[in-house]
C-alpha cells in the first residue's frame, strides 16, 4: 500500500506569519497529490502546526496533528526542529477493491489455465500447442486481468484481442481457427462469447473436419468495482415525519456510506411532488433510482422518463403489484397483503369480535389498501371498514368515527397514527387497538396490554436494500429489466405480541442493572409502580 510521510520542518514554520500555508505536490504512480501545512500562533506565543490533504472533491481535509508539533516561544534560533511522521494513505477505497478484484481475477485465471491443460491436452503436446486466445471488451479492460492469469499457466500463453470491433474480432478468429493458431477461446463479455461462437460455427459449417474448438466464457453480470465518486444515486420516497419514514431516511444514508456511492435521499408528502424529484433526478444525470409506488399512476410517466434516459429505476416499499407494470427492473418491500392477513388471523387468536376499523393514512397508498385487502380476507369475527381521514388530526379522527359506535378493534397502519390514538386516552380498554410500525413506547404498551399486538414493518430493511438495489442494477452489465423480469423480494411480516415486546424491553436494559433491580419479584413490582406511565416520552420515536 502507498504512503506518504511528511516531516515539518520547525525551522519554516518559525519563520513563518500567523495562519502561513505551504502547499506541496508530489506524483504518485500517475496520481497528483496536494498537500500544504497548517500553522497557528497559539495565546502564549508557541506554534502549532498540522498537516492537510486535498480530497478528491477539492475540498481540504481534515487538519491531522502529529504528537510533536509545537513550537515554543523560546526555541533556539537557527536549530531545526520535526515534528512526528503524518501519514496518509493515498490507496482509495475503490482503488482498494478494484486491486482485490483484479487479484482474484489473476488467480481465477491460473486455474483456467490449467483447466485447460488438464480437459483437453495430452502430457506429449504440451510444448507444441498454439495459445489461448483471450477476447476483452475495452470497457471492461479489468476482464484482461483473467487472460493475463490463464498466460502464467498455460504452457503456450495467452493472445489477448482488447477490441469490440466485432465484425473485425469474428474475422480474426476464423484467420486463427483456419491456420490453427488457437487452442482455446476465453471470452470476457457476452458480447465476444457470441462472436467467438458464430465464427467459429461458421468454419465448421464450411470444413467440418477441421476440428472442434472450445469457447470458454467469463460470465460477469455486475460490474464489482465502485462508480465514480460524483456518479448520482437518487432514492425518492412518499412519506412524512412518523418514526418509520426517519428510520428509513437514516438507513439510507448508512448504506450509502457503507457502499461508497453519492446519493440523494428525498421524501414527498404529496405524489406530485415525487414523481417532479424523479425528473429532477434524471435532468440532474442521475444514474440509477429507487423510488416507492404509492400512486403509480401518477409515478409512471416520471419512470418512464427516466428509463428512456437509459437510467435504471428499482422500486421499493409500496407498489409490488404494479412495479412491473410501471417498469421498475424489480421491487423490495413488505408483504403488505400479506402483513394484512397476519393481522386478522391474529385478531381471530385474540378472540375479537365486530367491526374492526382499517385506518388509512394516506388514502392513495396502495400499499395501505393491500393491508386492509388483507385483514379482510382472514378476519372471520365481523366485517372490515376501510377508512380514511383528511385534513384533520389522526387522533381526533379515529375518536370521532369510535364515537358513532359499532367499532371492534382499531387497527392503525403506522407508528404515527397508533402513538397519536393512544395518547389521546383511548376511552374503552374493551376495544383493542393494533398497529404498524415499532418504537420502544409501542414496545412498553404492547407489554403493557395498552396495544393488543404490533406489526414490524421494517423500514431499516427496506431501505438498506433499496439503496442497494439502486446500486445493483446501474453496475449490471445487462438490462436489468429484461434479466430481473419484475422479480420482487417480499419481506414476511412478524406480529410482536407482548411476549415478543417483554423480550425487546429486556434486551434494552443492561444484565448487571436487571440483576440488581429485578432479580426479584419484591424489586420488579417496585421498580414497575416507581416508574409511572412512561407513555408520552417513550412513544415519542425521537429516540
Amino acid at each position: 500500500m502507498r504512503t506518504l510521510i511528511v516531516l515539518l520542518l520547525g525551522t519554516l514554520i518559525g519563520a513563518a506569519a500567523l495562519g502561513g500555508v505551504w502547499a506541496t505536490h508530489q506524483n504518485a504512480e500517475d496520481e497528483q497529490l496536494e498537500v500544504r501545512v497548517a500553522v497557528e500562533r497559539l495565546a502564549d506565543g508557541s506554534v502549532e502546526i498540522g498537516l492537510q490533504q486535498r480530497e478528491r472533491d477539492g475540498e481540504w481535509g481534515e487538519t491531522k496533528k502529529p504528537e510533536r508539533r509545537f513550537l515554543l516561544p523560546d526555541t533556539e534560533v537557527g536549530k531545526v526542529r520535526y515534528s512526528s511522521p503524518v501519514v496518509f494513505d493515498l490507496v482509495t477505497r475503490a482503488e482498494h477493491i478494484a486491486a482485490e478484484y483484479r487479484d482474484y481475477l489473476k488467480e481465477v485465471g491460473k486455474l483456467y489455465g490449467h483447466y485447460f491443460v488438464r480437459r483437453f491436452h495430452s502430457e506429449d503436446e504440451l510444448e507444441s500447442l498454439p495459445p489461448v486466445l483471450c477476447l476483452v471488451h475495452p470497457e471492461e479492460a479489468t476482464q484482461g486481468t483473467l487472460c493475463e492469469g490463464i498466460g502464467e499457466t498455460f504452457p503456450t500463453g495467452v493472445d489477448i484481442i482488447e477490441s469490440d470491433d466485432f465484425i473485425a474480432i469474428a474475422d480474426e478468429v476464423e484467420r486463427r481457427l483456419l491456420a490453427g493458431e488457437v487452442s482455446q477461446i476465453m471470452a470476457t463479455s457476452n458480447q465476444h462469447l457470441e462472436t467467438a461462437v458464430f465464427a467459429r460455427d461458421h468454419i465448421l459449417l464450411n470444413d467440418p473436419d477441421l476440428g472442434w474448438t472450445w469457447v470458454h466464457y467469463w460470465f460477469e453480470p455486475i460490474d464489482p468495482q465502485l462508480p465514480a465518486g460524483d456518479d448520482l444515486f437518487c432514492v425518492v420516497s412518499h412519506g412524512g415525519r412518523d418514526l418509520f419514514w426517519g428510520l428509513a431516511s437514516d438507513t439510507a444514508l448508512v448504506a450509502a456510506a457503507a457502499l461508497g456511492i453519492n446519493l440523494r435521499t428525498e421524501s414527498f408528502s404529496e405524489v406530485s411532488d415525487q414523481a417532479d424529484a424523479i425528473r429532477q433526478c434524471v435532468e440532474d444525470g442521475a444514474v440509477s433510482i429507487a423510488t416507492t409506488l404509492v400512486s403509480p399512476d401518477v409515478l409512471a410517466p416520471a419512470i418512464a422518463e427516466a428509463t428512456a434516459a437509459g437510467i435504471p429505476v428499482m422500486s421499493f416499499n409500496s407498489g409490488v403489484q404494479a412495479a412491473a407494470d410501471v417498469g421498475t427492473s424489480f421491487h423490495i418491500g413488505l408483504d403488505d397483503r400479506r402483513a394484512g392477513e397476519i393481522a386478522g388471523e391474529q385478531f381471530n387468536r385474540e378472540g375479537t369480535e365486530g367491526t374492526i376499523l382499517c385506518v388509512i393514512h394516506e388514502p392513495d397508498n396502495i400499499g395501505l389498501q393491500e393491508r386492509c385487502e388483507g385483514l379482510a380476507a382472514t378476519y372471520a369475527n365481523g366485517e372490515i371498514e376501510t377508512w380514511s381521514y383528511e385534513g384533520r388530526d389522526a387522533a381526533d379522527a379515529v375518536l370521532e368515527r369510535y364515537a358513532q359506535g359499532d367499532i371492534g378493534a382499531v387497527m392503525a397502519l403506522s407508528d404515527t397514527v397508533g402513538s397519536a390514538v393512544l395518547r389521546a386516552q383511548w376511552p374503552d380498554p374493551e376495544v383493542p387497538l393494533a398497529t404498524f410500525g415499532f418504537n420502544l413506547g409501542f414496545a412498553k404498551w404492547v407489554e403493557e396490554g395498552k396495544i393488543m399486538f404490533a406489526i414490524y414493518d421494517h423500514p431499516l430493511v427496506q431501505t438498506y436494500l433499496g439503496v442497494m438495489g439502486a446500486l445493483l442494477i446501474e453496475r449490471m452489465r445487462l438490462d436489468p429489466v429484461t434479466l430481473f423480469n419484475g422479480m420482487a423480494m417480499l419481506i414476511e411480516p412478524q406480529i410482536a405480541d407482548a411476549e415478543q415486546m417483554r423480550r425487546v424491553t429486556n434486551a434494552l436494559i443492561p444484565q448487571e442493572i436487571q440483576d440488581r433491580y429485578l432479580s426479584g419479584s419484591d424489586s420488579a413490582e417496585r421498580v414497575d409502580s416507581e416508574s409511572g406511565d412512561s407513555g408520552d416520552d417513550a412513544g415519542d420515536g425521537d429516540n
